[in-house]
């Protein structure tokens, strides 16, 4: 049951609500001031009630096994808020004074939360000796800055926890990136160094470039991302001798002449709609789009049998050309020849050893990452500076 006091508490917000909407000086500033302080002694109310049913077992009277699980049929909180509450009810007894501040409205759920993060990761000691600070920034600022502030004080009276941490952060390093219709969605988990890394290089490049900037904060920071990219993918990436890593298109010339200069007359006829590698087929205006600016490298495909030939070099050249390591690249889709690999090309191979007398030629030559090209010089015992 609610005490007194705190039902006291909610009955005078609740009035002081009413009678500031029913005036007719009240500004609408007033009104929200007057609904908040409403709504948080509520919410203080609400969860010491909440344990106030845990402690008593009245929730098993409506057949309910939990309190969370009535809490859930019954007044449709999820148990996440529901344990969240009953943590923040304990808070209170704890901290009297936070409490009454609660009960008076004027500090919100989301503070109390805040405290408790305190009494969890500070230590009920220290802080039952700092929530007289801590509340005089509750009063002030929102609970982000409350929350800001127990973690300084945390990490300031436990500096052992803070390697710890970051220990277990390099234990869970991970990243994900997986394709949907519409786009890429990425999550993972980045170690402290590599995410204030990306932190410090994405807040400075999203920042609005002009007045007129009109993108929200989210849209300047994938922008952002994106300019990285072309700056890294423009020196290529560090592989060993093939074709530096870039956005790569696949598409027929009449499906590419349609796109870039629809209606005009030419031999070609659209065909398939291009093939964005990594992703899947595209559209026109997407393709237009990446084709603006972009270097276009026409590569004869298997169908145009005969031309093909002009990529075979024979014995005159000893390593592969520029062309022949993008048609192998195409040809593979990127990835190594290995049955069962799916990493990217790193080395072009002679399949037949040039030091036996194999041609560079397209027939017998595959594109192999690092690891298997190894493996398979290891296996025959020619492992030399081999393309």
């Amino acid at each position: 049951m609610t005490s007194t006091t705190a039902g006291d508490a909610v009955i005078a917000r609740l009035r002081d609500a009413a009678q500031t909407l029913r005036s007719v000086s009240s500004s609408a500033l007033d009104e929200v001031r007057a609904m908040v302080a409403a709504r948080d002694a509520l919410d203080a109310a609400i969860s010491e009630s909440l344990l106030a049913i845990e402690e008593t077992g009245v929730h098993r009277e409506e057949d309910a096994s939990t309190v969370q699980t009535w809490a859930r049929r019954e007044v449709r909180l999820d148990a996440a808020e529901t344990r969240s509450r009953l943590r923040s009810a304990r808070a209170m007894r704890r901290l009297p004074a936070m409490a009454e501040a609660h009960r008076q409205g004027r500090i919100s759920a989301e503070h109390a939360k805040a405290f408790d993060f305190a009494l969890r990761h500070v230590g009920e000691p220290e802080t039952v000796e700092l929530e007289p600070a801590l509340l005089d920034v509750a009063l002030v600022a929102e609970p982000t800055e409350l929350r800001r502030v127990a973690r300084r004080f945390k990490d300031v009276m436990h500096p052992e926890a803070l390697d710890e941490a970051w220990l277990r952060g390099m234990d869970r390093r991970d990243l994900q990136v997986h394709r949907f219709e519409d786009g890429w969605h990425v999550n993972g988990f980045l170690p402290i160094q590599t995410g204030a890394r990306l932190q410090a290089f994405l807040t400075a490049a999203s920042a609005p470039g002009e007045a007129c900037d009109e993108r929200t904060a989210a849209q300047r920071r994938v922008d952002a991302l994106d300019d990285l990219l072309d700056r890294v993918l423009a020196e290529g990436l560090p592989t060993d001798g093939t074709v530096a890593p870039q956005l790569h298109v696949i598409v027929e010339a009449g499906t590419l002449r349609e796109a870039l200069a629809p209606g005009a007359q030419s031999s070609f006829e659209a065909g398939e709609p291009a093939v964005l590698v990594g992703f899947g087929m595209i559209g026109r205006n997407l393709l237009r789009h990446l084709a603006c600016g972009a270097t276009l490298t026409p590569v004869l495909v298997e169908r145009i049998e005969p031309n093909l030939k002009i990529l075979d070099v024979g014995r005159a050249e000893r390593l592969a050309t520029r062309k022949q390591r993008q048609a192998i690249w195409l040809r593979q889709g990127g990835e190594c020849a290995t049955e069962g690999c799916r990493n990217p090309i790193d080395h072009v191979h002679h399949e037949i050893p040039w030091s036996l007398g194999g041609p560079t030629d397209l027939g017998v030559m595959t594109g192999r990452c690092a690891v298997c090209h190894t493996h398979v010089h290891s296996r025959d015992g020619t492992i030399r500076a081999v393309a």
